[in-house]
């Protein structure tokens, strides 16, 4: 077996939600057979044509993915809508948001609402 950037990154890991971060991990990859995975920014990194994803795992305490439309903003992306009864989005700009876990037994409960996020983000990116 091989191991990618991202395994060896996740493999030297050292942070108490690590499971956690996995578990998104493999939702974020399992959203189309195109996502291409990197370390970016220090980081897991998801992409399609473009990035769409980024972990940060620098606090011990938190796991957060960053939904954006790349390592730029896109003036003319139309505006990303995202419905989130689950209250786990936190909108940084225009086309940029921000799920924050603070402890791994809600991440794992929100994986259901985190899976539908993050599928209705990928078919908005164009």
């Amino acid at each position: 077996m091989t191991l990618t950037d991202v395994d060896a990154w996740f493999e030297a890991l050292d942070h108490p939600m690590k499971a956690g971060a996995q578990q998104l991990r493999r939702v974020l990859a399992s959203l189309s057979p195109e996502v291409q995975e990197s370390v970016k920014w220090k980081a897991p990194n998801f992409a399609l044509k473009d990035d769409f994803a980024t972990m940060n795992l620098r606090r011990a305490a938190v796991v957060q993915v960053i939904f954006h439309t790349g390592a730029k903003p896109k003036p003319g992306h139309p505006e990303i809508m995202i419905e989130d009864p689950s209250g786990l989005l936190r909108r940084a700009d225009r086309n940029r948001f921000v799920v924050t876990f603070s402890d791994e037994p809600a991440l794992l409960a929100a994986l259901p609402a985190f899976t539908a996020i993050a599928t209705a983000w990928v078919g908005q990116l164009q």
